[in-house]
């Protein structure tokens, strides 16, 4: 791939969706080929482009572009193969993209500014086969020299950026159109509290947290410690990172004055927005999380 571009760039991320599912529905070696398929189909496209590989971890991708029309050509054509990929029946993967534009300096270790965050937002607000694409790399696309399609989508809140996001999605020939809403926190009910701080240095728990969360035979997690160690605070940035990952929405409880079972269990209900009583009010507590009954 090409040299990593400076000055006004255009990043696009790319995201396998419900991967941990197909991984565990095809087994690792399976899986293992159809993500090199897919890998593949990606830095072809993103080559063919002039795009600039800056990460990969997994099943994700960091790409640059020097212009917006370039990402937004390498975007389109990737989805355009991933749909004629022959994959197995019970294993299509479909892959979520973001386009933003920002201006940025490569650096030795790739780049860093709230214009990645944000290209990494927009992408994990997008469902699989779906690409988004930023208010920035819109204006570019509507001066591009072959006309790009874009749905307008409008304003919608992403996880650690403080203003609104103005999303609209990526439309060509060959792509799918119907998407259910953007998956950003104004479709995701929830009651977590806003962090005025970022949470710095604890991405190795963040990660240990959040893996264990996802997996299907977890109901859950306590966390232990010292009075004054975090624990709120990095259960409150893991419930923040897993609100894709519950359609229902995450919700924070608190039951620090709670002294017996039966009020904690009708504090519940209240706390994320619910004003019926159950009749057993510890039932619904001891069926979510599938112990105490």
């Amino acid at each position: 791939m090409t040299e990593r571009p400076s000055g006004t760039v255009t990043f696009l991320f790319t995201d396998i969706e419900g991967s941990t599912r197909l991984l565990r529905q095809l087994g690792s070696e399976h899986y293992g080929r159809a993500l090199d398929d897919h890998r593949r189909i990606v830095r072809g496209a993103a080559t063919d482009a002039g795009g600039s590989e800056v990460d990969t971890q997994g099943d994700a991708f960091f790409l640059a572009f020097r212009r917006a029309d370039d990402a937004a050509r390498a975007a389109v054509e990737t989805q355009r193969q991933l749909a004629a990929h022959g994959w197995p029946d019970d294993g299509r993967l479909k892959v979520r993209m973001g386009l933003h534009t920002t201006n940025t300096v490569a650096g030795d270790e790739g780049y860093v500014g709230i214009g990645v965050h944000r290209a990494a937002r927009i992408c994990g607000a997008a469902h699989g086969g779906q690409v988004l694409v930023s208010a920035a790399t819109a204006e570019l696309l509507r001066d591009a020299e072959a006309p790009i399609g874009l749905a307008d989508l409008g304003l919608h809140r992403l996880r650690d950026l403080d203003e609104p996001e103005h999303l609209f999605q990526l439309t060509a020939s060959g792509l799918a159109e119907r998407f259910p809403p953007p998956r950003s926190l104004d479709n995701r009910p929830t009651n977590l509290p806003d962090q005025p701080t970022p949470l710095i240095g604890r991405r190795q728990e963040l990660d240990d947290i959040t893996g264990i969360l996802r997996r299907d035979d977890v109901r859950l997690l306590t966390l232990t410690g010292a009075g004054g160690s975090g624990k709120t605070r990095i259960a409150l940035q893991a419930g923040a990172e897993l609100m894709d990952a519950y359609a229902d929405g995450v919700f924070s409880v608190s039951l620090v004055t709670v002294t017996d079972r039966r009020s904690s269990s009708r504090r519940s209900p209240r706390r994320s927005g619910s004003t019926r009583e159950p009749a057993n009010p510890w039932t619904p507590i001891s069926r979510r999380v599938g112990c105490c009954s």
